[in-house]
């Protein structure tokens, strides 16, 4: 196989990756939509369980819960984290680093210092890899 072919090949995928990421968007945005008319018929029609092709429907009232916004929380002076803490739900805080950010101050870390310092070289795996990235060409005049 020549290169050429191999990097439309590559392309074609990257194509299909982005245009299913769009339908998958796209069907979540109909589920959405389709979900809440069908609450909306069920609870005009007053039915609260329906039987269709083995499967069964209930419509069910749940309560959502999300933290407020960061901007109400300050305003009103407190802190979640501990509030959590102090209502017994300390265990859901969870410490994260994102991968991607990591990768990146890493990679800074290292352009402006040559190494990474002892402390995180003992704690963080570094490997070379090659990868082919993927850019729209400019035309020369």
């Amino acid at each position: 196989m020549k290169l050429t072919d191999k990097l439309d090949e590559y392309r074609a995928l990257l194509d299909r990756k982005d245009d299913l990421a769009q339908q998958t968007k796209d069907n979540n945005a109909e589920i959405d939509k389709c979900k809440k008319e069908l609450v909306d018929l069920m609870v005009e029609e007053e039915v609260t369980n329906v039987t269709k092709d083995g499967y069964s429907y209930t419509l069910a009232l749940k309560t959502y819960y999300s933290k407020k916004s960061e901007a109400e929380l300050a305003a009103a002076g407190i802190d979640f984290f501990d509030v959590l803490r102090s209502e017994g739900m300390g265990d859901l805080i969870k410490e994260t680093v994102n991968t991607r950010t990591l990768q990146s101050a890493c990679a800074n870390i290292v352009e402006e210092q040559e190494e990474l310092p002892e402390a995180l070289a003992e704690c963080i795996n570094s490997y070379e890899a090659y990868d082919i990235t993927k850019r729209k060409s400019r035309k020369s005049a």
